[in-house]
């Protein structure tokens, strides 16, 4: 399967032949090169060879990313196995919104296995279901790549139960990576959640952080509604405890993601 229909580029035969004897390292040095030139067939058998140790140390970061590069430009072995690594937490942090996005990329493409994993998954109650699983794991693949507007309106989705499964701790990890690079309703919400403890432990000072970067952010009476949040968390506060949530306010700067630092980060 894995050599399967392969391109006829240079270099990728001796590969083949060489991998078929069990001469991985050689296999290894006849694809790399090719898998740097932008050849999808080949950037999957590399990521491959890294996940299994063929020829080179195992390596499921590599792996991953090689995957990924393969699979953006439309090769089915990698978008199905990218699907299975989030699918079953391998290499990277079990996610079933990925792992359902990257089945049924192969699946458009006639790949069975795809389609019998998609299902499985539905079948399993790890899906909002079909009709908007696809716009949510859209939102969640532009979230991962670093959106901080998707990473909001994400947030919002676990927050509110709107197409996936209500969840307050991941609608606080969303609400944290977009508030970080600076959404202001981000920080307010992120705010909420530290006031009231929902989906994290609760802290006022944070608390106090929050709606007081979202003031500053905000404009007309959402403003003013982070201002009264702020000053209603400040009166609970001991005097130590303002001077702090201030010094982190003055110091305080976004931080914006790189794109797809967080896609695919591998467990440790």
């Amino acid at each position: 399967m894995l050599l399967a229909a392969a391109p006829a580029h240079a270099g990728f035969e001796e590969g083949r032949r060489a991998y078929d004897q069990g001469e991985y390292a050689t296999a290894y040095r006849e694809w790399r090169p090719l898998a740097d030139q932008g050849l999808a067939a080949a950037q999957f058998l590399v990521g491959f060879m890294h996940e299994r140790g063929q020829g080179v140390p195992p390596d499921a970061a590599l792996a991953v990313a090689w995957y990924r590069r393969a699979a953006e430009q439309g090769d089915v072995y990698a978008q199905f196995r990218l699907g299975f690594l989030y699918a079953f937490g391998r290499a990277v942090e079990r996610d079933d919104v990925l792992a359902a996005d990257w089945y049924e990329r192969a699946a458009a493409q006639g790949n069975e296995a795809a389609r019998a994993a998609l299902d499985q998954l539905r079948d399993e109650g790890r899906l909002a279901g079909p009709g908007a699983s696809r716009e949510v794991r859209q939102l969640r693949s532009a979230a991962e790549r670093g959106a901080a507007a998707a990473q909001y309106q994400l947030a919002l989705r676990y927050a509110n139960g709107d197409g996936v499964a209500r969840d307050f701790e991941e609608a606080v990890k969303w609400y944290r990576r977009a508030a970080r690079q600076g959404v202001a309703f981000a920080q307010f919400n992120l705010g909420v959640r530290y006031a009231n403890g929902q989906g994290i432990e609760r802290d006022p000072v944070l608390a106090y952080l929050w709606f007081s970067l979202a003031a500053r952010g905000l404009l007309g009476k959402e403003a003013d509604t982070a201002r009264q949040a702020r000053d209603s968390i400040r009166a609970t506060l001991t005097p130590e405890q303002v001077t702090h949530g201030d010094e982190m306010v003055q110091t305080w700067r976004p931080e914006a993601e790189s794109a797809g630092a967080a896609a695919a980060t591998p467990r440790k």
